[in-house]
């Protein structure tokens, strides 16, 4: 069993590597289009044909420098391949007492080749999902740069807007924007929150599994969840989807125990709403139906610490944003060469770098009034 508060954490490792990507893809992107677009009016205004063409080129580039950075931080990957190996060491450490307690001699994690097969496939899963989101990823950026670059284009030649304002309109949109993560459901994120999602679920479903199958081999029934303060309550209902309802008992894993609820059918584990399903922070492992130290856990504020949580993330996710928006703009006021248009890019670049500011005041002096633990970053 894994403690909520580490399953929380566990994922900080590979969201901080994301951060740093979706920082480089930015810079690269805004890095290109001063590259294309940053030169002044004149060398903006050459003929469609031969504008689209060195766009088209300039994105080839761009993919390639993108493709190859996501190289390099796929070999960072080792981090998450350590944090789910000592995951898996510490759920067995609780469920291993327990069965010591009782008489039994289960081996070490590393010393049973069914439980090591188990945690080789779910780090397999995580890695290839994490591959999938960066490839999609690259191709976003390149999109970004193309749809950019023309709309730029289209606005000087219709004379819409000044070439100084449609240089700044561009920068401005490619920084806010970002590069997002699509779902097939329709739900988008941004890499960071995507990454941390997939680790944080990755390690926990290694740890659930884990724990089953030594529950198996042990023939153990009893099992107990964990429980944390600031649990998702879902529709509120007595389903999967709400966490405070199943949190914190125990359960039979087969049915055999009928002084428990059935495992599978009240905590939902094995679906996305459930247990050990989409970012969640609980775990499970081998229980012995009396001693359950979640016992005492005080639920009477368990709303109110998820509303506080939620509104952290969100909190962290404009600071994040707005961090990134001053990088991409301190890029292209250093590669900016109309002296006009850099000096609109600098403006809007002094008014996000006093926005940051005030939002990471903001984000410290939350944190702790409300005794919440900040990220370092």
């Amino acid at each position: 069993m894994l403690d909520p508060h580490y399953l929380q954490q566990i994922a900080d490792g590979a969201e901080n590597i994301s951060s740093q990507l979706h920082e480089y893809i930015i810079r690269q992107i805004v890095d290109r289009m001063m590259i294309r677009i940053g030169r002044g009016k004149d060398y903006l205004l050459t003929s469609s044909d031969a504008w689209r063409i060195q766009v088209l080129q300039d994105s080839g580039y761009l993919l390639q420098d993108i493709t190859a950075e996501l190289a390099k931080y796929t070999k960072r990957q080792k981090e998450v391949k350590a944090a789910m190996e000592e995951a898996g060491v510490k759920a067995l450490e609780y469920d291993d007492k327990i069965y010591r307690d009782a008489g039994m001699s289960p081996v070490p994690l590393t010393q049973s080749p069914a439980l090591i097969r188990l945690m080789e496939r779910n780090y397999n899963a995580t890695l290839g999902e994490w591959r999938n989101m960066t490839r999609s990823t690259a191709e976003a950026a390149q999109r970004l740069f193309l749809n950019e670059c023309d709309l730029a284009y289209s606005k000087v030649m219709s004379g819409a807007v000044a070439y100084n304002q449609a240089v700044r309109e561009a920068v401005e949109s490619i920084v806010k924007s970002g590069v997002y993560v699509d779902y097939p459901s329709g739900h988008r994120d941004t890499i960071e929150v995507a990454t941390a999602r997939a680790v944080r679920t990755g390690i926990a479903q290694a740890a659930g599994d884990i724990s089953i199958k030594r529950m198996e081999e042990m023939d153990w029934d009893i099992i107990l969840v964990s429980a944390h303060i600031g649990a998702r309550t879902g529709d509120g209902g007595q389903n999967p989807g709400n966490h405070l309802w199943w949190q914190g008992q125990f359960y039979s894993r087969t049915g055999r125990d009928k002084r428990f609820p059935n495992f599978y059918e009240h905590t939902g584990y094995g679906t996305g709403e459930g247990l050990c399903g989409w970012n969640c922070r609980h775990s499970f492992g081998s229980g012995d139906g009396v001693n359950n130290p979640y016992a005492d856990i005080q639920t009477a504020d368990n709303v109110r610490i998820e509303k506080l949580e939620q509104r952290q993330r969100t909190l962290e996710r404009r600071v994040r944003k707005t961090k990134r928006e001053v990088m991409g703009l301190q890029e292209a006021v250093d590669k900016c060469q109309d002296e006009a248009a850099r000096f609109e890019l600098q403006q809007t670049l002094d008014q996000k770098s006093y926005l940051l500011s005030r939002q990471n005041k903001a984000y410290n002096e939350f944190c702790e009034e409300n005794s919440l633990r900040p990220l370092s970053e």
